[in-house]
């Protein structure tokens, strides 16, 4: 039988756990980021608390190990959220944490009176668009490079 997931949000005195989880999602899937690793790394303090204050971020939990990650904020058009910085620790896939995570910020997109929901997701993730279909997510047609031969895709849905 498999343990529940819990989510919680970050705040500003998480940015170590932040910090931790963000390295680990760069490290185990840079296909699925903008960003690298070397980019992240050596990042200051202030650069990971400032993460927290200006986008949402939310851990999911298994036991007390934190199984996956997922942030909000606002998108580039009015009304709209945008979710960014989706990842879930290879040993929790497959284990209903990727729907926990985007149940738990399209929840917090609704309360902050936001009407839709984007995203961005690479080429090469095909498990994650697969996730984000199953939870209502389509594909809006745009498209751009995320690095050097891959294209990343814009999906929505409203929420």
């Amino acid at each position: 039988m498999s343990s529940a997931i819990s989510t919680r949000r970050l705040t500003p005195e998480d940015w170590q756990l932040f910090r931790r989880v963000r390295l680990a999602a760069l490290e185990e899937a840079p296909y699925a980021f903008g960003s690298t690793y070397e980019g992240e790394v050596d990042a200051p303090q202030s650069r990971w608390r400032q993460g927290l204050e200006t986008r949402t971020r939310f851990i999911a939990e298994i036991d007390g190990v934190v199984a996956g990650t997922v942030s909000g904020g606002d998108g580039d058009s009015s009304g709209a959220a945008a979710m960014t910085g989706m990842w879930v620790d290879p040993r929790f896939r497959r284990q209903g944490v990727g729907d926990v995570l985007v149940k738990t910020v399209m929840d917090w997109a609704r309360s902050a009176g936001y009407r839709e929901m984007f995203l961005w997701v690479t080429d090469a993730n095909t498990d994650a668009e697969r996730l984000y279909q199953r939870n209502g997510f389509v594909r809006t047609g745009a498209a751009q490079d995320v690095r050097p031969g891959h294209l990343e895709y814009e999906m929505s849905r409203t929420i």
